[in-house]
């Protein structure tokens, strides 16, 4: 056979292989499996009940094969940590600590700058503080200004609870070693320790984050009564000032013998993802918890407070960047 007609027969055959391969559909990546690792807190809390519902409703909507796990771990301050580490690509944190994680403040040594935000305003937090309600105590500044020997309760060091207990007191000249010089302390704590030490009189109030209904403040009320603690304004603005915490109110009848809404700082929860996430899983994610927000309410009652159409908004998110997979929702939407 002639070698024109074989050189021309072998650029035939890759023409055709060519077309061939172009006629098949690519696979792209939302078509392949998917493994999410999702940050979340202890188990029992608020957030890993949210977690546990909202990775079973997204794992439905992803490809076969796909994982979502919820970890027991880190909370407000962690999990930025955790998704800058890349020990987890999605997960939960609070509008002041994404916040601080992007500028590298506070608790975060350097900038996290690998995070994005999916959504905020998921729920209502506050940082709550109560006494024993025969304790002469209308406010943290009679404390200081009695040298009040007052033991507190918050959660363990290094959370946001904590953090938060010592920025509060610190805005009224009261640090630790002051209160451990007056004969009172700061003790911390897990939930199932709390109320046992506050029935045995080893503690004599609480300072820590609460959630509505919140199961632990709901017992601590119920086996004691307990007087709640307003912040001034003052205070509060400066508190939002520094920390970027905002003016909120915990409603009356929230907890136990609490008659009147209490003035202080509050926050709702936000959802980051890694910024290398691919735009088609957040968008996914976004999408599966938006289409089921009657589901997740069902197991987590806070998610109320959701409102897809706003959780786009800069202070919800504490102005980290939004995910180009969430953007893209919120626009195809029309609600940004």
């Amino acid at each position: 056979m002639p070698k024109s007609k074989i050189k021309w027969g072998f650029f035939i055959l890759v023409i055709a292989l060519v077309c061939f391969i172009g006629a098949v559909p690519a696979v792209s990546s939302a078509q392949q499996p998917v493994k999410l690792r999702f940050a979340s807190f202890k188990i029992g809390s608020g957030w890993y009940v949210m977690a546990g519902v909202m990775a079973d409703i997204i794992k439905r909507n992803l490809p076969p094969g796909s994982t979502v796990d919820a970890l027991p771990k880190s909370g407000g301050i962690g999990n930025p940590k955790l998704l800058g580490l890349k020990k987890a690509e999605i997960g939960f944190a609070f509008p002041m600590t994404a916040n601080w994680a992007w500028n590298g403040k506070f608790r975060y040594k350097e900038k996290v700058r690998n995070i994005r935000a999916i959504a905020g305003g998921l729920d209502s937090y506050w940082v709550a503080g109560a006494v024993k309600a025969n304790m002469d105590i209308n406010s943290w500044a009679d404390v200081k200004a009695k040298k009040m020997g007052l033991r507190i309760c918050t959660q363990s060091k290094g959370s946001l609870s904590e953090f938060a207990a010592s920025q509060v007191l610190g805005e009224y000249g009261i640090t630790y070693d002051a209160l451990k010089g007056w004969g009172g302390d700061i003790l911390m704590k897990g939930f199932k320790e709390m109320v046992p030490a506050l029935k045995e009189g080893a503690i004599d109030g609480f300072l820590m984050m609460c959630t509505p209904f919140h199961p632990t403040w709901t017992e601590a009320a119920i086996s004691r009564p307990l007087k709640f603690i307003s912040l001034e304004d003052s205070i509060i603005s400066q508190l939002g000032r520094k920390y970027g915490y905002t003016r909120s109110i915990l409603p009356a009848g929230m907890f136990r013998g609490q008659k009147e809404d209490v003035v202080i700082i509050g926050f709702p929860t936000c959802l980051l993802a890694r910024e290398d996430i691919p735009s088609e899983v957040v968008y996914t994610i976004l999408k599966s918890i938006v289409d089921n927000t009657e589901k997740i309410q069902a197991a987590y009652k806070a998610f109320k407070a959701f409102d897809p159409k706003t959780a786009w908004k800069p202070e919800k998110v504490g102005g980290v960047p939004l995910h180009p997979g969430a953007e893209k929702f919120y626009k195809e939407m029309g609600w940004k």
